[in-house]
């Protein structure tokens, strides 16, 4: 103890107490290490918790906030893209059909009777009108390259027809979409649509805005579904020899394709469909 005396007078009670020459409280000193009780580190790591937590609820806060402006920033978005596409769709038609009234007047004037002779006619005189003319040519990839092997996709057709599943391909035929499907007109109170064929550019909620090729002029037509009967076919073979028939009920029809893909089809009354059946 003399030992540690010395030192701690000469080396800390120097600098700690204002006389050095005091002695020393001998209960101050112990000869072994004293260990207290503590709560290992608890308190500390709950405080941590709690910024942490309380940093979290502030990110979360701020994520949830962004992320509904983000939503609603979206939904804006969708919403004027769906309304710029209907209005471009509406402009495309009403064009096609002016055009097409157009180059039927010239036709009929200029006495033409050959769509060839009237195509080179109007890229020499009117070629304004010329190239704002729609092209049936110009949609049968989407029919022969795109749609064809969508819908045989689909249906999981395969060379093996025996295995093909009648009432299930209903099913999915129901939910389809039609968009570049080949469709003719086989019934309709209409009697003017009756024999209708085309390729159909845009699958709306009531109509087949479809493409028809016409002895002169190929023409956009829109299609009522109301009271209309589709039918179309798909090849199961490379050299169409045989092909899957359908028909489309146009009045059970009165869906868009993207609504159409999550609805389920219940049975009603058909009472509203009678004129399908009468000759």
């Amino acid at each position: 103890m003399d030992r540690a005396q010395t030192f701690i007078k000469e080396c800390l009670f120097t600098k700690c107490l204002e006389d050095p020459e005091k002695p020393i409280n001998e209960n101050r000193l112990q000869d072994t290490l004293l260990l207290l009780p503590t709560d290992g580190g608890l308190t500390s790591r709950l405080q941590k918790q709690r910024k942490k937590s309380k940093l979290n609820l502030d990110n979360l806060q701020n994520v949830s906030q962004s992320k509904s402006e983000g939503e609603q920033l979206a939904k804006e978005n969708y919403q004027k893209i769906s309304k710029n596409s209907k209005i471009a769709l509406r402009e495309f038609i009403s064009s096609c059909k002016k055009n097409a009234r157009k180059c039927l007047k010239l036709a009929h004037d200029n006495k033409i009777t050959d769509k060839a002779n009237l195509s080179s006619y109007l890229k020499e005189k009117h070629p304004t009108i010329y190239e704002s003319l729609p092209e049936y040519d110009g949609f049968v990839p989407m029919y022969k390259e795109l749609w064809l092997n969508y819908i045989i996709e689909l249906l999981n057709i395969t060379k093996n027809i025996k295995a093909f599943n009648g009432s299930s391909a209903l099913l999915k035929l129901s939910m389809a979409d039609y968009n570049g499907a080949l469709l003719r007109v086989t019934k309709s109170k209409n009697k003017t649509l009756i024999g209708i064929q085309g390729i159909v550019i845009w699958d709306s909620q009531k109509f087949f805005v479809m493409i028809v090729k016409g002895p002169l002029v190929d023409q956009v037509k829109c299609i009522p579904k109301k009271g209309t009967v589709f039918q179309f076919e798909i090849p199961i073979s490379d050299n169409d020899d045989s092909a899957l028939r359908y028909s489309i009920l146009g009045d059970r029809f009165k869906y868009r394709s993207v609504d159409r893909a999550g609805r389920k089809f219940k049975s009603r009354r058909c009472d509203d469909m009678l004129y399908y059946i009468q000759n």
